[in-house]
């Protein structure tokens, strides 16, 4: 039809735009094709044949079209639309995995974390399916072996029970039960081969743990009887929460080795928790969320130094000398709320942290990528030719922290961080232009919703290190 013609010629445009050749292709060819795919005696009798609406063309294509009338000639016509419409679709569906990794995409604003929906095409799940929980992406971003047995019952609890729990069929709940009751039977029958992963020194605390993650998966079970999803929710967080303790049990050393480079600088060779407390601005000011009111903003954030140790380090070196301490918020946008700067009204002035020597320490992009043994250091995934490359510690999460830095230097970050207020919207889960170029070091884990009422000018009373300073290593 003329609409149809017309919706594929704009998106021929709009894929040579977006530098997404192929499908620009493809579209053309649906132009250039289609009418062969229509007899032309029975699209010249549609509209005479009155069965058409005013809105729709003469000529039936596979986007709409009239009902045929009952003749060899309209069955045939029909039969090949749908052996088009068929190949059509299958084309779209497939293309995705076709786009070029060099596809040209355009972003800007990185200066100040800024961030748009990507036209590129990733391998991380679309946002409805992208994992959003923040404790469930640190415990798989563990370095542990990912054999060990106690993955296959996270699994049953993380993927699949939460599946599970957005199905509205009735019959959820048998699935459910099926799951936790897997899990149990995989930590009662696999014992010996989870506990084997934790070191000699520490097998009397694996056990007991491991009887602790039993015990909080057999109350797993019997929750799952009251078919009350708040309930089964809190049993299934306190079992996780037993299985990634018992998984940290299982590192033993630092993963890898931290280029030699960087030593000059603090590196957190695991991982940290910070505490931060916000106030308000105006004297008497409380924050409001979803009707609720809080006299003050607390935030429980987790560094993680296995997947960036070294921009995880310098923001855990700056929280225990008590940089932020007293500083104010800088920005606040609905989109990031972000800090760090101390001189954000001197143009001249100093943006980060100075040295003994009177120079401003810098710090390098750092990027950990699913699958690798290591981060990429003071490059883009996508200048590293892998734009398709997710990282472990993805955007996705509300209240994702990372170092913000300048628009044309991927290696200058300092001081200035940013929480990710994430929205499916700008920043689709697998889906954005932030995976990859900016140093992502950990998540709020408690609190997170609160970031949401925080303004510019409201003041950072304290910012603490409450766990894991034994982890930083500082230089001399």
């Amino acid at each position: 039809s003329a609409a149809g013609q017309g919706c594929f010629t704009i998106s021929c445009i709009m894929f040579m735009v977006q530098g997404r050749t192929l499908l620009a292709l493809q579209a053309a060819l649906v132009l250039l094709v289609s009418p062969c795919f229509c007899f032309a005696p029975s699209c010249l009798k549609l509209r005479s044949h009155g069965t058409m609406s005013p809105l729709r063309s003469a000529r039936p294509s596979i986007l709409m079209s009239a009902k045929p009338q009952d003749t060899l000639e309209a069955k045939l016509s029909s039969i090949s639309n749908m052996i088009f419409s068929g190949i059509l679709g299958a084309s779209l569906i497939l293309s995705p995995g076709m786009v070029t990794p060099d596809s040209p995409v355009s972003y800007g604003g990185t200066a100040y974390a800024q961030g748009a929906t990507s036209s590129k095409v990733t391998r991380g799940a679309p946002s409805v399916d992208a994992n959003k929980d923040p404790e469930s992406i640190l415990r798989l971003s563990l370095p542990i072996n990912p054999k060990n047995p106690i993955r296959e019952a996270q699994a049953e609890l993380e993927m699949k029970m939460d599946k599970a729990f957005r199905e509205i069929r009735g019959e959820r709940w048998s699935k459910i039960l099926g799951y936790s009751r897997k899990a149990l039977n995989v930590v009662t029958t696999k014992s010996d081969a989870i506990l084997k992963d934790v070191s000699s020194d520490r097998q009397a605390e694996g056990k007991a743990l491991l009887d602790e993650v039993k015990s909080s998966l057999e109350n797993v079970v019997k929750s799952v009887e009251t078919q009350d999803v708040a309930v089964v929710e809190k049993a299934k967080r306190a079992a996780l929460d037993k299985i990634g303790l018992l998984e940290q049990l299982m590192i033993k050393d630092f993963p890898y080795q931290i280029p030699k480079e960087y030593a000059k600088l603090p590196q957190l060779k695991g991982r940290a928790v910070v505490e931060m407390t916000v106030k308000k601005a105006a004297d008497g000011a409380k924050f409001d969320v979803d009707g609720t009111v809080y006299d003050q903003a607390v935030f429980r954030v987790v560094c993680d130094g296995y997947t960036a140790p070294i921009n995880a380090g310098a923001f855990v070196d700056l929280v225990n000398r008590g940089f932020y301490n007293g500083m104010s918020i800088q920005r606040s946008d609905g989109f990031v709320v972000q800090t760090g700067d101390p001189e954000p009204e001197n143009t001249e002035g100093v943006h980060g942290f100075k040295n003994s020597d009177g120079s401003v320490r810098t710090l390098p992009l750092e990027v950990f990528a699913e699958g690798d043994k290591e981060p990429t250091y003071e490059t883009t995934l996508e200048d590293d030719g892998r734009p398709l490359a997710q990282p472990k510690l993805p955007f996705s999460v509300y209240g994702t922290l990372a170092m913000a830095r300048s628009e044309d230097n991927a290696n200058d970050a300092s001081t200035q961080f940013f929480f990710l207020l994430f929205d499916p919207e700008l920043t689709t889960a697998g889906r954005n232009l932030m995976d990859g170029r900016f140093s992502t070091f950990g998540y709020v884990v408690e609190g997170n919703r609160l970031l949401s009422n925080v303004e510019v000018g409201d003041k950072i009373i304290s910012a603490k290190v409450v766990s894991g300073i034994d982890n930083l290593v500082v230089p001399k």
